[in-house]
């Protein structure tokens, strides 16, 4: 399926600021940061002309280089929760100004008129929870837009209501229309194989990279190390140039790997691992194939902060009577066909959407991440 619907929520109204990300603890995560002085190689060069060169995050660029890093474990299971913390569309906001349900870490007013978006609000104490993930990002993000390294401000982008049931939200955002990357292939099919001569991220500034983002199985606490060596199999975080909101970023799993823009679990799986770390509800990420939008044959994943939910994530929805685990998916009449092997935790629930504009499925998550990936990206191909 090639189509995407492409949702915009309010966007957050933010003064940019500086974050102080060494404390021990946020969200109940705790973490440490590590300061390290390894690299013999930097994000500019000079050439024999004595001019400037940005190095990029090819393999010849990369090798004994260094970059930041953020290791955060691999973890097995989650307790469960339901992610629908925000109500249902029966309770959104109209255009007659009736009451919506706000982000509790907001705590925003009522809207007073049609136009008027409700802000992203954080005080001190909200910011003292952050997780270590979140920190890092929004401060090397603030960071990076200071050195000039973004086609425009997304903050002056203008946002509307659309007026109906559901609430949708318009952005004006000309930059991202006038200045983002050309795509350099056609769109003939959905897969098609990595292609090193049009742009992809490695052919990107190293001042692009935020940070790489590790999982590793053997930690229990974040951490963060302000500059550690580039692997092969590094997972970089990006800046979006031509963002669409605050924050937004690209995690690229294995960028040097060159992997076409098709989902995979393992990839999937590090992006769940991303969302989980972040812990914050009003971080979302996602993910658009060749034919819906995207414009890079290279896999990455968006991620971005929205100060409000997606219209989707309040819809009704009615089970498709499919639940995986133990091994097995059943489906209506008890068939049952092998999707998961090996699995004895609280499977993933599989429904639908009903009366929204788009058909969709939704995967709840029981409490292994895993095989949540695994279910999900089988489902794409």
């Amino acid at each position: 399926m090639t189509a995407e619907a492409s949702i915009l929520m309010p966007r957050p109204s933010l003064k940019r600021r500086s974050v102080d990300f060494t404390s021990s603890k946020s969200f109940g995560l705790e973490h440490k940061v590590l300061h390290k002085s390894t690299s013999t190689n930097s994000l500019s060069s000079n050439n024999s002309a004595g001019s400037t060169v940005s190095l990029r995050c090819n393999a010849r660029d990369t090798k004994d280089a260094s970059l930041p890093n953020i290791i955060v474990p691999a973890r097995d299971l989650l307790k469960p929760k339901r992610i629908r913390s925000f109500g249902d569309l029966s309770k959104a906001v109209t255009v007659d100004g009736q009451e919506s349900p706000q982000l509790s870490l907001s705590d925003s007013e009522s809207d007073d008129s049609v136009n008027q978006l409700s802000n992203y609000k954080v005080d001190k104490a909200a910011a003292r929870k952050r997780s270590l993930v979140e920190k890092v990002l929004l401060s090397t993000w603030d960071e990076k837009f200071e050195k000039g390294l973004f086609k425009y401000d997304v903050l002056d982008c203008p946002s509307k209501r659309i007026p109906g049931k559901y609430a949708f939200v318009a952005q004006l955002n000309e930059g991202r229309a006038a200045k983002k990357r050309s795509t350099e292939f056609t769109m003939a099919e959905v897969r098609q194989n990595f292609d090193a001569n049009k742009f992809n991220f490695q052919k990107a500034t190293q001042d692009e990279v935020l940070f790489q983002f590790e999982l590793s199985p053997g930690e229990y606490t974040s951490s963060y190390e302000d500059l550690s060596e580039i692997k092969g199999d590094a997972n970089f975080v990006y800046i979006n140039i031509s963002p669409i909101e605050y924050g937004h970023v690209l995690l690229v799993p294995k960028v040097m790997q060159g992997i076409p823009q098709q989902m995979d679990n393992r990839s999937l799986l590090t992006a769940l691992h991303m969302a989980v770390e972040v812990n914050n509800p009003c971080f979302k990420i996602g993910f658009n194939t060749l034919g819906a939008y995207a414009t890079i044959n290279h896999l990455h994943f968006q991620g971005y902060f929205l100060t409000a939910p997606f219209p989707v994530e309040r819809s009704a929805t009615e089970p498709l009577g499919i639940k995986t685990g133990a091994g097995s998916v059943e489906g209506e009449g008890g068939d049952k066909s092998t999707l998961t092997k090996g699995r004895d935790e609280v499977g993933v629930s599989i429904s639908q959407l009903v009366d929204y504009p788009v058909r969709a499925l939704v995967f709840e998550l029981g409490s292994n991440l895993e095989e949540l990936a695994e279910v999900v990206a089988n489902s794409c191909r």
